[in-house]
């Protein structure tokens, strides 16, 4: 029998003691804060916290950088922000520029440089590129490495472009006639200026004046607007008339006729279908104030989209509206952006017909897709204008009404012959691009479909947004409150509180 008092002795324990397990643990977590540090310095990635995502890069921006016309050089790009350190617009472009150089994979250089400070390197690129640093500037190098080490002005080579503040700045006059800053568009010259710097020269588009209506009175700025927008996606837009040219020169990327207003004689459509049938062509055609002329409707409806005469109205609240509310179609990809969005066209806008999918276009490697469809509440009205309008099934186009459409003649699906396609946009308003009905989505989609045209995908999309000044205007008696307030009655009263929290702890 077993004595109840005698006790168990156990052998010693030999777990690790507690300044063991203590240093271990701090030793854990230096190398798991050294390794998260690690990561996060060779895969960090900037987050844009402003309110209105100024510091972010458009869609279209990104995809450039991001594609083989940068990420496949050989040269890297010099991206030398020439701008001072204590410009009101230098925190702008630098996070900017670094973007730039951070999505481009290595192949964008980045120099920041204060002409005011670094006077010696101001002279050096001033002897380098023939510049005279009067403004703040951004400049561009893609020079390769021959012309890079040969002789001569380096300033004057097509692949070297400077961006300076001037064309980056958007003007207003107030009500004061002074001359003030309302937008900041850096992100644009800077892209802009890439793209002409690699290519080394701009794609040409003819535009036939003959065939257009440029300079009639509601047209006034359709000009202006549409030449802008081209120029900012590196695209040359050349007026030429039509009559008497036999053939179309190799060197012009695309030709587009502008709210068209007059027809192409016989000899005329052959040379512009002779144009087509080209392995490579590029064609945009807007309609809007005039009816579609006969023959360019009759070459326009060959290939899978019809211009109509008819109006898209709609009768809203007991009154008709011609100012069509429009959404972008999924399907083409260089409008991915702008799928699902909404937009308005104002003035006269055309109804189109799209065949897609018609197996007679199919046999011939014709493919027509819709990209703009107007809102369901409009269609296509044959009687107008009229006091009152109302939907005439027999009559009128029925919803969904095309605005918009693209065609595609040849095989884009392989990659063999995707560069040998030819393409078509097709407009049914031509009044968007007048300055007082401007609108960033439709400017978008018309600077989506050049590039697409001259086979310049990856510049397709949103374009950057435009970084607004705000300015709080104040009066006078304002200004002295606020100075009163900060000066004189902010102080006065830490100093009152100040002196009950001593008076409290005194008593």
């Amino acid at each position: 029998m077993s004595d109840p008092e005698s006790k168990t002795v156990h052998p010693p324990s030999r777990r690790p003691g507690t300044g063991f397990l203590s240093v271990l643990q701090v030793v854990f977590v230096i190398c798991l804060f050294l390794a998260v540090n690690f990561l996060g310095s060779r895969h960090s990635r900037p987050i844009d916290l402003s309110d209105n995502l100024g510091f972010t890069l458009a869609g279209s921006t990104r995809r450039y950088l991001e594609s083989d016309a940068v990420r496949n050089r050989e040269q890297a790009i010099d991206l030398i922000v020439a701008f001072r350190a204590d410009s009101p617009f230098y925190d702008r472009i630098r996070p900017l520029a670094e973007e730039y150089a951070r999505l481009s994979g290595g192949k964008i250089r980045l120099r920041l440089v204060d002409p005011i400070r670094a006077n010696d390197v101001a002279e050096s690129l001033s002897a380098e590129y023939g510049l005279v640093f009067s403004q703040d500037m951004v400049i561009i190098d893609a020079r390769a490495p021959e012309e890079r080490s040969s002789t001569g002005d380096q300033g004057r080579s097509p692949h070297v472009h400077v961006a300076k503040i001037e064309d980056m700045l958007v003007f207003e006059t107030d009500a004061n006639q002074q001359r003030k800053v309302r937008a900041f568009l850096g992100e644009d010259a800077m892209r802009a200026g890439l793209v002409e710097a690699i290519e080394g020269r701009r794609r040409k588009m003819w535009v036939l004046a003959d065939k257009s209506d440029l300079t009639s009175t509601e047209n006034e700025g359709l000009w202006t607007v549409f030449a802008s927008n081209l120029l900012s996606q590196n695209i040359l837009p050349e007026r030429v008339p039509f009559a008497g040219v036999e053939r179309v020169p190799d060197d012009i990327e695309a030709i587009a006729v502008i709210d068209a207003a007059y027809d192409f004689t016989s000899e005329e459509i052959q040379v512009l279908e002779d144009y087509w049938s080209r392995p490579r062509a590029a064609i945009l055609v807007t309609v809007g104030t005039h009816d579609p002329p006969r023959r360019l409707r009759a070459f326009l409806r060959e290939h899978g989209v019809t211009p109509r005469s008819e109006h898209v109205v709609s009768e809203i609240d007991g009154l008709v509206r011609t100012s069509v509310t429009a959404g972008f179609t999924e399907g083409m990809e260089f409008t991915r952006d702008l799928w699902e969005k909404t937009t308005g066209f104002e003035g006269v806008t055309r109804a189109l017909e799209v065949r897609e999918g018609a197996e007679d276009l199919l046999n011939r490697r014709i493919q027509p897709f819709t990209l703009v469809e107007a809102d369901p509440r409009f269609w296509g009205e044959t009687d107008f204008p009229a006091e009152s309008v109302e939907f005439n099934p027999e009559e009128d186009l029925a919803a969904p009404v095309p605005l918009a459409a693209a065609v595609l003649r040849g095989n884009a699906t392989d990659d063999r012959t995707a560069g040998r396609v030819s393409r078509m946009i097709v407009l049914g308003n031509s009044a968007f691009m007048r300055p007082d009905n401007v609108r960033k989505a439709n400017l978008d989609l018309l600077a989506s479909c050049s590039n697409w045209l001259v086979g310049r995908e990856a510049l397709a999309g949103e374009s950057a947004r435009n970084i607004p000044r705000y300015r709080l205007p104040l009066l006078e008696p304002q200004i002295t409150y606020i100075n009163r307030l900060n000066l004189v009655i902010l102080p006065a009263l830490l100093l009152l509180i100040g002196a009950s929290v001593w008076s409290a702890r005194r008593a």
